[in-house]
């Protein structure tokens, strides 16, 4: 079998489970769970084609309503969820909206948007511990949740259910610099009847489609450094508090662009600096290439190291 990312890199794995609820434990008995890959919607990883992975695949489409509480099983996708929570009057995950990826890949990385992060509004997180074999919960701040990071990065958990704790009351968040300009630029009076459609138009004015245009939507993420560092005047500043500023890694990529070395057709999106897309189909060690000079190159300019936000096999 081959599988292939929202990047456009195919690969094949030594062995390919997908397991449910009933046959989870047997399953990855059989392998090294521990060294097991678990995949998702392939929107966020990305695999070296040459390397042979045990990859295990999830499926629990159960979802659950009680109250102001959802909890969905880890392989609905994402957007669908987000459809469901307003169906059912129940708000707090609406500039999340249109985000690739399945609900069980929401708080691996955080997944943010518009100002929006899903730690916000995670109740718990049912997982499966990849040695033990044990299931069990995690709270929101046993997650150790930051921004695009969470435990599971590093310990190895296959998540199996999310429970989210939402608004019953319509309240929408629009001070996202970007969102409220389209708002007030296009007169929308914003409801809970056209609040995704507009985040879906918000999205598509910088972020292209995975399913015409291969990526992982943004590449890296915004870098955080201490409130008293200084910051080179050619870097925008996403958001500054008391103890940190959030830098803007687009604003650095887009001021050095013109020294890349990309590799296999890579490019930076004519919309977007921090999304690269892969319409040549370029191989995975022509990515590498690609992003350790964007990395070397950001850093010989302005002294900052960039860490990518997909997660990448070698």
């Amino acid at each position: 079998m081959t599988l292939r990312s929202s990047f456009g890199i195919s690969f094949k794995p030594n062995n390919y489970f997908e397991v449910t609820t009933a046959d989870l434990k047997q399953k990855l008995q059989s392998i090294d769970a521990k060294k097991a890959v678990i995949l998702g919607e392939n929107t966020n990883s990305i695999f070296n084609e040459s390397v042979a992975l045990d990859c295990v695949r999830y499926i629990d489409n159960e979802l659950s309503v009680d109250g102001s509480t959802i909890t969905a099983g880890a392989s609905i996708n994402w957007h669908e969820l987000v459809k469901i929570s307003i169906n059912n009057n129940l708000y707090g995950l609406e500039n999340l909206a249109h985000i690739p990826g399945s609900v069980g890949a929401s708080p691996i990385q955080n997944i943010g948007a518009y100002g929006q992060d899903v730690s916000q509004v995670i109740k718990f997180v049912e997982c499966l511990d990849l040695e033990s074999l044990e299931i069990f919960q995690l709270t929101n701040s046993e997650c150790n949740f930051s921004y695009r990071s969470s435990i599971f990065q590093s310990k190895k958990y296959l998540i199996t259910k999310v429970s989210f704790e939402l608004e019953t009351t319509f309240k929408p968040n629009l001070n996202y610099k970007s969102l409220s300009e389209y708002v007030e630029k296009n007169s929308i009076n914003i409801s809970k009847e056209n609040i995704i459609e507009t985040i879906g138009r918000v999205r598509a004015l910088r972020l292209p489609d995975i399913k015409v245009l291969p990526n992982c939507g943004s590449f890296f993420k915004n870098p955080i450094i201490d409130s008293d560092q200084d910051v080179d005047s050619k870097i925008d500043i996403i958001e500054i508090s008391e103890s940190f500023k959030k830098l803007s890694a687009a604003s650095m990529i887009g001021h050095v662009k013109h020294k890349l070395n990309l590799q296999g057709g890579i490019e930076l999106h004519k919309n977007h600096d921090l999304v690269l897309t892969n319409p040549k189909n370029a191989s995975f060690n022509e990515l590498l290439e690609s992003i350790e000079s964007i990395k070397n190159t950001v850093f010989n300019e302005f002294g900052i190291y960039l860490q990518t936000e997909p997660i990448i096999y070698k």
